[in-house]
């Protein structure tokens, strides 16, 4: 039996083809001082005591875990032989006496890549200070996706492919000043893709819990705290991967590097669902093939122009019994004769 589904490429790549050319400049500047807002003496205070919390873990000091810190993150291909990770910081609201909280990001590249990577950890002579890849501070009042779901907070940064370590510190911002301030660092190892070679690859597959168009693009500052925002296109991606029967599973991503004829593609996306059963795994059903090429692109379509080759389903699951799934994704390049697979893993619950 075929699975129905709602075909999401086309509908994204008008938009993803101008925000994706937009938001990691933006991201990329953060490591610019200049760029920096003025702060009061007590956020003075606060960023100088999350840098030094993440300093010592840096060098070695065990990394405090008062609470448990979930993350997740994609990846795109961004601009200048960059890479656009947005991510996705989770936390027990349980865990805080505040939800008002200063957070750092520092995206240091492994010393065994150090030598081999332009966006190596340096020292800057001038400052004395070590300048990193990518590095960001922010206070926010943490809040929550719904009710009894962790508190969430989403950024995004940008960095070249390699191997990097990704320090997040986590401080409370408590009016109490008798009280120490809950703080707590996640070191997340982190294999950044290159998507700059010329082989054929594709983005992260998004999984999302909802998919919808707004009115107006965001602003420079809400992007920034909504990175999955595209253009108009706001994307909510799952975290859990758990999703009812009454729901729908929706994913996207972006195909990058494919063969050209007449500077068009000649692409295959096929979508595979499999069950997990006491016997082992079984195949349950499919979606009917995404052919992006000459025929169902835009005539207009030019990936030299700035264009993406997006593809994405959106399935109802009222007809998948509660259990757990995996999702083959193939995307066959029919000019190149090159294929390449990805498994999406997801459980259906009751409704």
């Amino acid at each position: 039996m075929g699975a129905r589904g709602r075909d999401l490429g086309w509908r994204l790549a008008a938009v993803l083809a101008v925000a994706l050319a937009v938001s990691p400049v933006v991201a990329a500047q953060k490591n610019d001082k200049k760029q920096e807002p003025k702060r009061t003496k007590e956020q003075t205070q606060q960023l100088q005591a999350i840098y030094q919390l993440v300093d010592k873990v840096m060098d070695g000091a065990p990394a405090p875990a008062p609470f448990g810190i979930g993350w997740r993150n994609d990846f795109l291909k961004a601009q200048n032989g960059l890479i656009y990770v947005p991510f996705t910081l989770s936390i027990d609201p349980a865990k805080l006496s505040t939800r008002d909280v200063v957070l750092y990001l520092r995206v240091a590249a492994r010393p065994a890549a150090a030598e081999a990577t332009a966006t190596d950890t340096k020292t800057d002579k001038n400052k004395g200070a070590a300048v990193y890849p990518y590095e960001d501070a922010w206070f926010s009042t943490l809040t929550s996706p719904g009710p009894n779901l962790p508190l969430e907070i989403s950024r995004a940064f940008a960095v070249k492919a390699g191997e990097y370590d990704v320090y997040v510190g986590i401080r409370e911002r408590t009016k109490n000043k008798k009280a120490t301030p809950v703080e707590a660092v996640l070191k997340e190892p982190l294999t950044v893709p290159d998507y700059w070679n010329g082989e054929l690859a594709t983005s992260s597959v998004i999984v999302a819990d909802g998919v919808k168009h707004l009115a107006a693009p965001l602003s420079a500052e809400e992007q920034a705290e909504q990175p999955y925002t595209i253009g108009e296109m706001q994307i909510t991606p799952a975290f859990d991967n758990t999703f009812k029967k009454n729901e729908e599973l929706s994913i996207l991503f972006l195909v990058y590097n494919p063969a050209l004829k007449d500077n068009k593609p000649d692409v295959a996306v096929e979508y595979k669902f499999n069950q997990k059963t006491a016997d082992g795994e079984k195949y349950f059903n499919k979606t009917a093939p995404t052919l992006l090429n000459a025929s169902t692109l835009p005539p207009d379509f030019d990936l030299g122009a700035g264009h993406q080759l997006v593809a994405g389903q959106s399935v109802p699951l009222a007809s998948f019994p509660p259990g757990d799934y995996r999702l083959q994704i193939e995307v066959q390049d029919k000019l190149a004769q090159k294929t390449i697979t990805h498994d999406v893993f997801f459980t259906v619950a009751g409704s």
